[in-house]
């Protein structure tokens, strides 16, 4: 790679050990990528999860990180919802403390504690062509196709370095020419005005199974004021299915406002049609459960936004959750303080539901609860699709009822599945 005078002396080490470590690290992911060079990086949101030691040894001598950072998410089990949510405490104690140790060090080099797998929501957004580094799959894919930043799937350790240096390699999206789509998927016969998010989830779930790691673009009548969190359930199941970072919406993606630019004058290797068996084959993929009996709801999964907790009061308000069963919502602090402010969060209090801050709620360990469940439901594909399969962080395998908001809401009064 060709470094600049700048990068060379970071990576012998004229800034400290720690910028030299974290470029060098950089330097050896772009060589196995075949980087030409070291690009800036616009933003960065980093992991508050990694090793202990490996925080620290990277921050070694960094008074200041030199790009925009911000917190992902803490897993439930290293947070201080672990009693609320059932998490045994001899087994979450000793990761919180850990976690504290870990966030101080990041906090104090100058990343903003967001705690947020969503972090566009409250503070990190990127402007079209900026260069990004985040970890987490939802956010990166979001960025891409919805902002027209230009991420990698960045693994944590290399998001960190990322934040440290302010650079990252050029490679792979970064650059124009490999941002063309590479699979070009034809909705229809769907009513896309007329999907909820759960269908558009399932949609983008079947989607990702079928791409793995292609560039994809999606061709269909969507609505001109189809609500962002509709687009946020379409794109964020796709890189859990599969691997994709980037989905050209045509006429919604900044890069694509038709399929002739999505394909950036390229011709589509591949077409597929999409329409109502495919949707049901997502749902099918995504329900698990065999009985109707509902233990928890999960939503939140990625963060949910202001207008979703409105939706959720709206559904709960002058109801009770069934008793033995449990509504948990996640979302970021930032938003939690509007729908407090709102009079959102008591109407889900008031109701029985529990609204959590700076957690990741598909990574609830469920074998790890004070209280047995068997099942769970959300709305979230992406959700549906790791606490069916073990979680992430910690998280155990539970049976999955997936569908709507107002499923799930239905779900949470009874304690019953209803159904599509």
């Amino acid at each position: 790679m060709k470094l600049t005078e700048e990068q060379e002396r970071m990576l012998g080490g004229e800034y400290g050990p720690g910028r030299q470590k974290a470029l060098d690290m950089l330097v050896k992911c772009g060589e196995t990528f075949d980087a030409d060079r070291m690009v800036e990086v616009d933003s960065a949101h980093i992991f508050s999860t990694d090793p202990l030691e490996f925080v620290r040894k990277t921050l070694e001598g960094v008074d200041e990180l030199n790009a925009f950072t911000t917190l992902m998410v803490a897993y439930a089990f290293q947070s201080e919802w672990c009693s609320a949510i059932g998490i045994r405490s001899e087994l979450a104690e000793p990761e919180i403390r850990v976690h504290k140790e870990r966030v101080n060090l990041l906090k104090k080099a100058g990343a903003y504690a967001l705690f947020s797998c969503a972090p566009y929501l409250v503070g990190n957004m990127v402007r079209k062509g900026a260069i990004f580094s985040w970890p987490g799959s939802s956010g990166i894919i979001i960025a891409n196709s919805l902002f027209g930043g230009r991420g990698n799937r960045d693994a944590a350790p290399t998001a960190l370095c990322s934040a440290i240096t302010g650079f990252t390699p050029e490679m792979l999206l970064h650059k124009a020419e490999n941002r063309h789509a590479e699979l070009i998927v034809d909705i229809e016969d769907i009513d896309l005005e007329e999907m909820t998010e759960a269908d558009f989830g399932a949609l983008g779930y079947y989607i990702g199974l079928i791409a793995g790691s292609r560039n994809v673009g999606v061709v269909g009548h969507f609505p001109r004021r189809l609500p962002f969190e509709k687009l946020k359930y379409f794109l964020s199941p796709m890189p859990v299915s599969g691997a994709v970072s980037l989905c050209h919406i045509v006429g919604v993606t900044p890069e694509a406002p038709t399929l002739e630019t999505a394909l950036r004058g390229m011709k589509p290797p591949e077409t597929i049609r999409l329409g109502k068996k495919e949707l049901d084959i997502g749902f099918e993929k995504l329900n698990t459960a065999d009985d109707n009996q509902v233990d928890a709801v999960c939503l939140g999964c990625p963060h949910c936004s202001i207008s979703e907790i409105k939706e959720i009061a709206c559904l709960l308000d002058g109801k009770t959750v069934s008793e033995g069963t449990r509504l948990w919502i996640s979302t970021a602090e930032g938003i939690y303080h509007i729908a407090r402010q709102m009079g959102y969060v008591d109407i889900i209090e008031d109701a029985g539901g529990q609204i959590f801050t700076g957690i990741c709620i598909m990574s609830v360990p469920f074998r790890d609860l004070e209280i047995e469940m068997k099942n769970s439901a959300t709305n979230s594909a992406r959700c549906a699709h790791y606490q069916a399969r073990g979680g992430v962080g910690g998280g155990s395998g539970v049976n999955v009822f997936y569908g709507s908001t107002k499923q799930c809401i239905t779900a949470a009064l009874t304690g019953k599945w209803e159904g599509r």
